[in-house]
């Protein structure tokens, strides 16, 4: 009897965990499908087509195999916009990180108003880029600029001054410009995480006699890392995807030309459709293995947690 017992307990739970997992299945099949249809056969098809000579300039589409992406090593322009791009990604990721936690940090200390301040912080992100270039190219204008009017006010010799004629200006420019846009996203991530932290431990390190300063550096950040962690592998894989910024204010200029604009030129302008497909690849895989750093930083520190 107790054998018996205990083979219908046995029967009845894996009955229940077949149910589960059908259910399980069964919930998660749209996302599987979605992300098979948008994401996964797309890029699967963009690898295939990279290995092929797709231009519609000529007849058929030869199989080349990694012809394009050896091309890559000789292309000196490619070389150019590679620099340019890591610029970008290193400065955009560190503004955005550092101006974002501070701005989400006095934030957090505002209780009344806070959805008005949000709504405004908010509103480059809700931007098109497109627009928001527009702005700050009116912004970056040498003679009737907001920013050089400014700076003159000032008593800065900034009059007539053209903030495009060197490289080092134009990609700080364009960068300001994709973090004014960007930054928002990080702030609202880490704000989040913020508001989720305990306020007994931010009373017992006031006990303790901890200062704002303390308490940020040893309760704060510690608490908000895997948020942060999460925004720095946004903002990664948008300063890859830079575009807007880059094409609006300095159009297809070398010095400032990041590897997306490239992209657009090889595949649009000059149809070489399989070599900017194999452009593609390798950026997405780019950044998609920095911000895999991030991740498993984080998780790291926090498994033992």
């Amino acid at each position: 009897m107790t054998a018996l017992a205990s083979e219908g307990a046995t029967s009845k739970r894996g009955v229940g965990f077949n149910a589960d997992a059908t259910l399980g299945l069964l919930l998660v099949s749209p996302i599987v499908i979605t992300m098979a249809a948008l994401v996964f056969y797309p890029m699967g098809r963009t690898v295939w087509d990279s290995l092929h000579r797709v231009n519609p300039m000529q007849a058929g589409t030869p199989f080349i195999g990694l012809e394009n992406y050896s091309r890559m090593l000789s292309d000196g322009q490619l070389a150019t916009t590679w620099s340019n791009t890591l610029t970008y990604v290193v400065l955009a990721v560190v503004a955005e990180t550092v101006f974002g936690v501070l701005a989400a940090a006095l934030i957090n200390q505002i209780k009344v108003g806070r959805q008005w301040v949000l709504a405004a912080v908010i509103l480059p992100w809700a931007l098109p880029g497109v627009v928001n270039s527009v702005i700050w190219l009116w912004i970056y204008q040498p003679g009737a600029g907001l920013l050089n009017g400014i700076l003159s006010a000032l008593g800065l010799p900034f009059e007539n001054h053209v903030w495009f004629n060197d490289r080092t200006s134009a990609i700080v420019a364009v960068t300001i410009v994709h973090v004014w846009r960007m930054m928002p996203l990080t702030i609202v991530i880490v704000l989040a995480a913020m508001q989720s932290i305990p306020a007994h431990l931010y009373e017992a390190a006031r006990i303790d006699g901890a200062t704002r300063v303390q308490m940020f550096a040893l309760v704060t950040l510690p608490l908000v890392r895997s948020a942060i962690a999460v925004a720095m592998t946004n903002a990664t894989v948008n300063a890859f995807n830079l575009f807007d910024e880059a094409w609006v204010l300095a159009g297809a200029s070398l010095e400032t030309r990041p590897v997306l604009v490239q992209i657009y030129l090889e595949t649009f302008q000059n149809l070489r459709f399989s070599y900017g497909m194999a452009l593609s690849v390798v950026i997405t895989l780019v950044s998609l293995l920095i911000s895999l750093l991030y991740v498993l930083r984080v998780y790291r520190n926090t498994r033992f947690d």
